[in-house]
């Protein structure tokens, strides 16, 4: 089974990608980033100074949301729990978690914007005790000086890439390797998901 976040950034040109999730005949696991349902979330918190716990609250529901439209346009089915996943992915095939109901009932996370859909997408691996995440966005992985970098360690990538702040010590702390690939270019994904090289960048956490 893989676990492929996708983020928000691609929330208006998702469509070739969950068809060809669909159709590569592996168990897939998505989960959703806030997009800019989140960004939405982070002004008004700017503008009011809201409680961390709240905009915390408010921008997991965010991912519900973009979850919800990536079910429909993908025609995957949505989940609110693990246990209906677990239940049913030798079925579906492919299936979209909606994780509010997970994340808030286990606050595991730093309520803070240090963490976004990335690290949480992490927590959910690590609930399902798998050792690698796939994070989809809409850049070939992490560049350094201007080169596409095909590994780096979790310690040397801070202001080097998109993810959040917390995202490099959790990954060290789960012991999980993440891949950073761009989900305009379908085929790269699923080639990750079966296990072939593709353009993206690993991330290792040793």
């Amino acid at each position: 089974m893989k676990l492929v976040k996708i983020g928000g950034s691609l929330l208006y040109r998702a469509k070739p990608l969950l068809k060809a999730l669909k159709e590569c005949g592996e168990k897939i696991i998505i989960v959703p980033g806030g997009g800019e349902f989140a960004n939405v979330v982070r002004k008004v918190d700017k503008t009011y100074n809201l409680d961390p716990s709240v905009s915390h609250k408010l921008a997991i529901e965010c991912m519900d949301l973009v979850g919800e439209i990536y079910g429909e346009v993908g025609n995957i089915k949505t989940y609110k729990t693990l246990f209906d996943i677990k239940r049913e992915i030798d079925k579906v095939g492919v299936a979209i978690l909606l994780p509010s109901t997970l994340l808030l009932s286990t606050d595991l996370a730093e309520h803070s914007w240090n963490v976004t859909s990335d690290s949480l997408s992490l927590y959910v691996g690590r609930l399902l005790n798998l050792k690698e995440i796939i994070i989809v966005t809409d850049v070939d992985g992490i560049y350094r000086e201007g080169k596409l970098l095909n590994i780096i360690n979790a310690n040397e990538i801070e202001g080097l890439t998109s993810v959040d702040m917390a995202f490099p010590s959790l990954l060290q702390k789960f012991n999980m390797t993440a891949y950073v690939v761009n989900g305009l270019y379908p085929e790269r994904v699923v080639k990750l998901i079966k296990g072939e090289n593709t353009i993206c960048t690993k991330i290792v956490s040793r």
